[in-house]
């Protein structure tokens, strides 16, 4: 669990489950999937959840750097792309890049920027050569940095600084660019 707002929660399943053979799991595994502060709830009061792809893709993305207790998280980090581009056409479009943008501009907008910023995170691991994905992480970086949302300000500084100096400009909207050079003079007077 990670806020009152919303959740992940990590769901077992059987190496011979009908997932697990899809997926080719070797041994039992467990998959993070995202809760809305409503299905939390209901999650909390031990009612029915239904849960779908969604929730999954969600949860790849915003429970992929989770470490739950007595939860193996490996088999999901290394599954994360398959199983996201699995549901590519089920989310209406073609590549990965754009399901983490569109899904991370959910996020903010449902969740707040600190979920948006763990999803973008995972989104550059997912997709490292995305300059757009580095691009929004910075935004919400600054944003949270300025907002004092984050525990370690320093760490927080150093990731942002990291992630601006692999931007491709050349790769970016070119609407983007000015800004992409604000974010940096901004990371510098931090």
């Amino acid at each position: 669990m990670n806020s009152e707002k919303y959740a992940v929660i990590w769901k077992h399943f059987d190496e011979e489950s009908a997932l697990g053979k899809r997926l080719k799991a070797t041994t039992d595994f467990s998959l993070p999937y995202f809760l809305t502060e409503e299905e939390k709830t209901s999650f909390d009061k031990k009612e029915e959840v239904s849960l779908n792809p969604f929730h999954m893709v969600m949860g790849l993305l915003v429970g992929y750097f989770d470490k739950p207790p007595g939860v193996d998280t490996k088999f999901a980090r290394e599954k994360a792309p398959a199983i996201i581009k699995e549901h590519l056409t089920s989310f209406k479009t073609n590549s990965m890049e754009n399901l983490l943008l569109d899904l991370s501009n959910f996020l903010r907008d449902s969740h707040g920027q600190k979920v948006s910023l763990q999803s973008l995170i995972a989104g550059v691991e997912l997709v490292p050569d995305s300059s757009a994905i580095k691009y929004d992480a910075c935004i919400d970086l600054i944003n949270c940095i300025d907002d004092d949302e984050l525990d370690d300000r320093i760490a927080a500084v150093q990731q942002l600084k990291m992630l601006l100096s692999k931007i491709d400009a050349k790769k970016l909207n070119q609407d983007l660019v000015q800004d992409y050079m604000k974010m940096i003079e901004i990371a510098n007077e931090f």
